[in-house]
């Protein structure tokens, strides 16, 4: 008899499983598929009585099973296809009017996510497949074709409404016939009321397997992220079925799959010093609020860990952290990598388009480290996101509104860069509603030896190395040493000595390169001398200076780190520095 229904009842497979996301698979009092999705979609029409021990149950019996633990259940032993079978939870029905049984209905997941809502939601979802069944047992005889049709719809609308997606099921002509709250939860800003008067127009973006579409009624308009399904079917009742959600929600989600877990609790800020107890101090008065925070300090002092601290102690925790070193990416990526592009917007830029930092970070924190490295043309329409909460994507025209805390984190010196032109004051104010100056190494030697002890477990459990036993003399010189890296210089060293120790955790002091714990400017003076002769002749000023220069970058080397301690050798800033060599 089910065959005769077989287009109708494939229908309902289509329908349920593109609400759900669950495979469906349907079968006759003789084990002949008679319907299926996914995985179950082939063989329709043929047996399947080498497989299926649930279905076969089921067929004995009048109540829906539900199979929590596949391949463990007593109905799963001696099974043909145990062993290649991946189920991960099913319920099953028989399709019976209560006088006679006409096959079994079956709902099949193959995700952990959806497994977990289907144990929570274990009534519902046997209640669902039981009216379902029951109803094309109804169909078969002909009766009662109303009530349980109104009565499967309203546990159908039941497992929609538990579903974190928006859901809206469109008819024949392309109207909304049924929408779920978490579809009227996410559009309710742009569709306060009735899902009239719409519409929903594909941007040209996609972000993973996802289509980015614009929500617009009555002038006002959202971004969502989704997939519209289209149903064939003999009737034209339904004819699509349009799962969405946020782009938050989506970024989100693929940030907390993609992202190494980052313990940033307060209590890796390791320290007992006046300086640790007022720094966090600072980070729980900061953790709750909105405003901006300027973190500065020396190179290799922490700031990316306190900015970390901020969001894990506020009440952003739960939403994403995004950090961008705007010092690292070339001045012509910098702003696609901050406020992303559209398709074609440049030579090189990907078809599909790209979402930007700031549209990653919506709803948590945006970390900018190193922003004084950001060229000026780029500073104003950063200051311009910061006071609209709007960005426009590289080669759009369509503003997208962002939620986030922005904190910067700078180890130059931004009142020079200001008096130089080369920061602008208003975005130094933007950002600098609450300071936080992170401390030098050398300015806290008293938690040296927690830093020490911190490192060597660390480093030790790492390589699989009995604990290092640090001779007197080489903790003498790591207090007396004026450590310029700071904390990233500590750890470096630590794990330095780790990979020479020997076996039993001691140290050969004499296998230890001839630079360790040296600072470079022990064996040159404060300033650098120039080796002008008496018989030389004069040079101008400006020549000498950038002489000088050459002469200390030469000596301390071209990179960041010794360019600064070049500066701090000539007495100048960072910034004056670059400015001589530019002359």
């Amino acid at each position: 008899m089910l065959l005769k229904m077989q287009e109708q009842i494939q229908y309902y497979a289509d329908t349920i499983s593109a609400i759900t996301g669950l495979d469906i698979e349907v079968v006759n009092t003789k084990l002949i598929r008679i319907a299926g999705t996914g995985e179950y979609a082939g063989n329709i029409g043929k047996s399947i009585n080498n497989a299926g021990n649930l279905l076969k149950t089921t067929l004995k019996g009048s109540t829906p099973l539900f199979i929590d633990n596949p391949r463990k259940n007593i109905i799963c032993k001696g099974c043909p296809t145990k062993a290649t079978c991946h189920e991960l939870c099913s319920v099953c029905a028989p399709i019976s009017d209560g006088i006679t049984t006409y096959g079994a209905m079956e709902m099949v997941c193959f995700s952990s996510e959806v497994r977990k809502q289907m144990l929570g939601r274990r009534e519902i979802y046997m209640n669902f497949l039981s009216l379902l069944a029951s109803s094309i047992a109804v169909r078969v005889r002909e009766r009662k074709e109303f009530e349980d049709i109104n009565d499967l719809l309203n546990v159908m609308s039941q497992v929609v409404n538990a579903n974190e997606k928006g859901i809206l099921i469109y008819d024949g002509q392309g109207s909304v016939v049924f929408n779920n709250d978490q579809a009227e939860k996410i559009l309710q800003k742009t569709i306060p009321s009735q899902f009239e008067n719409f519409t929903i127009t594909p941007t040209g973006f996609t972000l993973s397997d996802l289509n980015e579409y614009s929500v617009e009624q009555d002038g006002r308009q959202q971004l969502i992220i989704g997939k519209q399904a289209e149903i064939e079917s003999s009737t034209n009742r339904f004819s699509s079925v349009f799962v969405f959600d946020t782009i938050r929600s989506v970024v989100s989600k693929s940030l907390q799959a993609a992202t190494v877990n980052f313990d940033s609790s307060l209590d890796h800020i390791i320290g007992h010093s006046p300086h640790i107890i007022l720094l966090k101090e600072q980070i729980t008065a900061t953790g709750d609020t909105n405003s901006s925070v300027l973190i500065t300090g020396e190179s290799g002092t922490g700031k990316e860990l306190v900015a970390r601290g901020i969001h894990s102690i506020g009440d952003r925790s739960k939403e994403p952290f995004v950090a961008i070193n705007c010092g690292a990416i070339p001045d012509t990526l910098l702003e696609s990598e901050l406020f992303g592009y559209v398709g074609g917007a440049f030579t090189g830029a990907l078809p599909q388009g790209q979402i930007g930092k700031f549209e990653l970070a919506d709803g948590g924190v945006l970390f900018l480290d190193e922003i004084s490295c950001m060229p000026l043309y780029l500073q104003v329409k950063l200051l311009r996101a910061l006071q609209e909460r709007t960005i426009i994507r590289l080669g759009g025209n369509r503003p997208v509104a962002v939620d986030i805390r922005v904190i910067a984190a700078s180890n130059d010196n931004l009142h020079e860069l200001m008096a130089q032109n080369m920061f602008r004051s208003d975005l130094y104010y933007r950002l600098n509603v609450i300071p936080i100056q992170t401390t030098p190494l050398r300015q806290r030697l008293e938690d040296l030896d927690l830093l020490v002890n911190h490192f060597i477990t660390k480093y030790c459990d790492l390589f699989g190395k009995n604990k290092l036993n640090l001779p007197s003399s080489i903790i003498q010189r790591m207090r007396n040493y004026c450590w310029p890296g700071n904390i990233r210089e500590l750890e470096n060293a630590i794990e330095y000595l780790i990979n020479m120790s020997a076996p039993d955790g001691t140290i050969n002091e004499a296998g230890l390169h001839a630079g360790f714990l040296q600072s470079k400017g022990e064996s040159m003076p404060e300033t650098v001398k120039l080796s002008q002769t008496p018989q030389s002749p004069m040079v101008p000023l400006k020549e000498m200076e950038k002489q000088a220069i050459l002469r200390a970058l030469e000596y301390y080397g071209d990179s960041t780190s010794g360019k600064k301690q070049a500066a701090k050798t000539l007495g100048i800033s960072l910034a004056t520095l670059y400015r001589k060599l530019d002359r």
